[in-house]
Protein backbone atom coordinates (compact mmCIF):
# COMPACT_ATOMS: atom_id res chain seq x y z
CA UNK A 1 0.00 0.00 0.00
CA UNK A 2 1.42 3.55 -0.77
CA UNK A 3 1.64 6.23 1.48
CA UNK A 4 0.67 8.59 -1.33
CA UNK A 5 -2.20 11.06 -0.77
CA UNK A 6 -5.43 10.03 -2.61
CA UNK A 7 -6.19 12.43 -5.60
CA UNK A 8 -7.26 15.59 -5.57
CA UNK A 9 -10.74 14.77 -7.28
CA UNK A 10 -11.69 12.41 -3.95
CA UNK A 11 -12.39 15.72 -1.89
CA UNK A 12 -15.71 16.17 -0.82
CA UNK A 13 -17.98 18.44 -2.85
CA UNK A 14 -18.29 20.57 0.72
CA UNK A 15 -14.61 20.66 1.33
CA UNK A 16 -14.24 21.86 -2.53
CA UNK A 17 -16.92 24.85 -1.68
CA UNK A 18 -15.34 25.55 1.50
CA UNK A 19 -11.70 26.12 0.02
CA UNK A 20 -13.18 28.12 -2.88
CA UNK A 21 -14.39 30.35 0.08
CA UNK A 22 -11.14 30.60 1.09
CA UNK A 23 -11.73 28.22 4.46
CA UNK A 24 -8.89 25.93 4.40
CA UNK A 25 -9.68 24.56 8.51
CA UNK A 26 -13.31 24.24 7.30
CA UNK A 27 -12.13 22.05 4.57
CA UNK A 28 -10.09 19.65 6.64
CA UNK A 29 -12.88 19.12 9.04
CA UNK A 30 -15.14 18.50 6.58
CA UNK A 31 -12.49 15.70 5.20
CA UNK A 32 -11.41 14.69 8.26
CA UNK A 33 -15.47 14.22 8.96
CA UNK A 34 -16.45 12.42 5.94
CA UNK A 35 -13.14 10.07 5.17
CA UNK A 36 -13.11 9.39 9.14
CA UNK A 37 -9.61 10.18 8.93
CA UNK A 38 -6.86 12.13 11.27
CA UNK A 39 -5.65 15.68 11.10
CA UNK A 40 -2.30 14.79 9.57
CA UNK A 41 -4.03 13.07 6.36
CA UNK A 42 -6.73 15.36 6.01
CA UNK A 43 -4.36 18.44 5.70
CA UNK A 44 -2.04 16.05 3.63
CA UNK A 45 -5.32 15.53 1.33
CA UNK A 46 -6.26 19.49 1.26
CA UNK A 47 -2.99 20.51 0.59
CA UNK A 48 -2.59 18.32 -2.16
CA UNK A 49 -5.85 19.50 -3.97
CA UNK A 50 -4.32 22.84 -3.47
CA UNK A 51 -1.43 22.11 -5.17
CA UNK A 52 -3.49 20.85 -8.09
CA UNK A 53 -5.27 23.55 -9.13
CA UNK A 54 -4.02 26.63 -9.60
CA UNK A 55 -6.63 28.97 -9.86
CA UNK A 56 -7.44 27.75 -6.76
CA UNK A 57 -4.04 28.55 -5.06
CA UNK A 58 -4.06 32.05 -6.59
CA UNK A 59 -7.44 32.47 -4.70
CA UNK A 60 -6.34 31.36 -1.66
CA UNK A 61 -3.20 33.33 -1.80
CA UNK A 62 -4.91 36.51 -2.12
CA UNK A 63 -7.20 35.91 0.66
CA UNK A 64 -4.06 35.26 2.88
CA UNK A 65 -3.01 38.62 1.28
CA UNK A 66 -6.27 40.38 2.27
CA UNK A 67 -6.44 39.33 5.69
CA UNK A 68 -2.46 40.52 6.43
CA UNK A 69 -3.49 43.33 5.31
CA UNK A 70 -6.55 44.05 7.18
CA UNK A 71 -4.33 42.54 10.08
CA UNK A 72 -1.95 45.25 9.70
CA UNK A 73 -4.74 47.97 9.13
CA UNK A 74 -6.23 46.72 12.73
CA UNK A 75 -2.75 46.77 14.42
CA UNK A 76 -2.02 50.35 13.80
CA UNK A 77 -4.97 51.68 14.58
CA UNK A 78 -4.83 49.79 17.98
CA UNK A 79 -1.44 51.44 17.90
CA UNK A 80 -2.61 54.72 17.59
CA UNK A 81 -5.50 54.64 19.82
CA UNK A 82 -3.35 53.75 22.73
CA UNK A 83 -0.67 56.03 22.16
CA UNK A 84 -3.81 58.82 22.38
CA UNK A 85 -4.85 57.24 25.47
CA UNK A 86 -1.52 56.84 26.73
CA UNK A 87 -0.61 60.76 25.97
CA UNK A 88 -3.83 62.02 27.81
CA UNK A 89 -3.59 59.22 31.24
CA UNK A 90 0.13 60.81 31.38
CA UNK A 91 -1.37 64.15 30.94
CA UNK A 92 -3.92 63.97 33.57
CA UNK A 93 -6.60 64.74 30.73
Amino acid sequence: MSNKPRRAADLPKAAVEALWQGNVIEAIKVVRQERNSGLKEAKDLVEAYIVSQPALKKKLDQVLTTAQQRFIRWLIGFLVLSAGIAYFVIRGF
